[in-house]
């Protein structure tokens, strides 16, 4: 199986790791061993699996504080929340890729000051494709940015779905505050 790398990204709520899983599960149903990785930052505990006709894909993703190391026994490597990753990130997917893993990876590709987040963007630069989700704002319309609504507003990071709310590039700016 050739190497490749396949990035999904979008703002909060859009269903990146739901999509994450739905490749995934189409790997697994070809007989693919796969794990999977996400940050230790990513404190939050959530059941991230999938249920099919065919049974329960249960993601599993192992906290690690750096990536390292590249497990020889799998075919496919999950990433899961990568824009918390360091650097390292990048190289770890080429190098997945060089030796024929196929590396899925799911991320924000912004902050909520709108801006590129962590190393999502050299991600989908060496990406073999790039999928570019979009939320649901509240008027309705497609959301592409995540605000954040609540919390310390001047700190980048803060984990929890409760401080943030997808939206368009319209309701964003009605209701933009200077963070700065």
């Amino acid at each position: 199986m050739p190497g490749r790398i396949e990035v999904i990204t979008g703002p909060m709520f859009a269903g990146k790791t739901t999509e994450l899983l739905r490749r995934l599960e189409r790997y697994v149903i070809a007989g693919k061993s796969f794990c999977a990785f996400k940050p230790e930052t990513d404190t939050r505990q959530q059941k991230t699996s999938i249920s099919t006709i065919r049974g329960e894909i249960d993601l599993c993703p192992m906290p690690v504080s750096k990536l390292t190391y590249i497990p020889q026994h799998v075919e496919v490597i999950v990433l899961d929340e990568a824009q918390f990753f360091n650097e390292e990130v990048v190289s770890f997917c080429q190098e997945a890729k060089d030796q024929g893993k196929v590396v899925l990876v799911s991320g924000l590709d912004m902050d909520h000051n709108r801006k590129p987040f962590g190393f999502m963007g050299d991600l989908m630069c060496i990406a073999d494709s790039v999928t570019k989700l979009t939320a649901v704002c509240p008027c309705g319309k497609d959301a592409v940015y995540t605000k954040k609504i609540d919390g310390d507003k001047a700190q980048l990071i803060e984990i929890g779905d409760q401080c943030y709310l997808p939206y368009c590039a319209e309701c964003y700016n009605a209701e933009s505050v200077n963070y700065m």
